[in-house]
């Protein structure tokens, strides 16, 4: 059951469509518009133009974030290339430490053998002196008994 409310609301807009309907029809003849088909003309204008800002802006944002990237991935590399630098370097710097020691280990067996001849030379001299002693003493005694 309708409201008895409801019922002059319903005439009276479908009295207003009525009233309005020579009008539209007038200005339609005319070349008038319609202000309503205007609006949603000028609001999908307005859409279009924020869709297209929308898809400018998200451009702009991936060109930024793959510009951020190949920033980043230059920076590794170059963090990479200094490693990598730094690793040849400090191998450099260990191979000449392990030569030196190597060199300063030949150096001190070529001193001790330095010395071992030193010392062999020393006692063979050591001992011909003594023989020659010896055998001064002997003849010695051989000149001074006979």
């Amino acid at each position: 059951m309708t409201s008895l409310l409801t019922v002059p609301k319903a005439v009276a807009g479908a009295s207003l469509k009525l009233a309005r309907v020579p009008f539209d029809v007038a200005r339609g003849a005319l070349g008038g518009s319609d202000p309503r088909a205007e609006a949603a003309k000028r609001e999908r204008e307005r859409a279009e133009e924020l869709r297209v800002e929308a898809e400018r802006e998200a451009a702009q944002a991936e060109k930024r974030r793959r510009e951020r990237e190949a920033r980043a991935k230059k920076a590794e590399a170059a963090k990479k290339e200094k490693a990598k630098k730094d690793a040849a370097r400090a191998k450099r710097a260990a191979a000449k430490a392990e030569k030196a020691a190597q060199l300063e280990k030949l150096e001190a067996k070529e001193e001790s053998i330095e010395a071992k001849e030193e010392a062999v030379a020393t006692e063979r001299e050591a001992e011909r002196l003594a023989k020659a002693a010896e055998t001064a003493k002997e003849k010695r005694k051989d000149g001074n008994g006979s």
